[in-house]
């Protein structure tokens, strides 16, 4: 019998090594996801930082787990590599998600047809370099 897991918890980044870039990175994920930061994260000294509450969601989580030695034969280059370490999030409109992301000065980069006919991934960083995934469903 294995672990009985109950669902996904979060999922960390590292955003840097100065405290003093919290602010900038916070506002980052305010701006780009329009989510909330969770006001109860205790303060813990030896790790600054700040949770992110992501909205209650009927999409069920997954972990995908893909083969790559490198860069992967799938990448344009070794930053825009579908398989480098992500959190994919599920969009209402992924073309207002794009049109949001040029409002706010964000590069991205879409990779067409890459899990299916008609499939979309637009891929992006926040400023230190973790990789997100954006998917519209339905």
């Amino acid at each position: 019998m294995g672990l009985e897991v109950k669902g996904l918890m979060h999922v960390g980044y590292r955003i840097g090594a100065q405290a003093d870039q919290v602010p900038a990175i916070v506002n980052f994920y305010k701006s780009v996801f329009n989510l909330d930061i969770d006001p109860s994260r205790p303060t813990i000294p030896t790790i600054p930082g700040a949770w992110v509450q992501l909205p209650h969601s009927t999409v069920k989580p997954q972990f995908h787990l893909m083969v790559a030695d490198g860069v992967s034969p799938a990448a344009r280059s070794a930053r825009q590599d579908p398989t480098r370490t992500h959190i994919a999030l599920v969009v209402k409109d992924l073309v207002e998600a794009k049109k949001h992301l040029e409002a706010v000065g964000v590069d991205y980069w879409v990779y067409s047809g890459l899990v299916g006919m008609n499939s979309d991934q637009v891929f992006f960083e926040d400023p230190t370099g973790n990789l997100f995934e954006l998917q519209q469903t339905g």
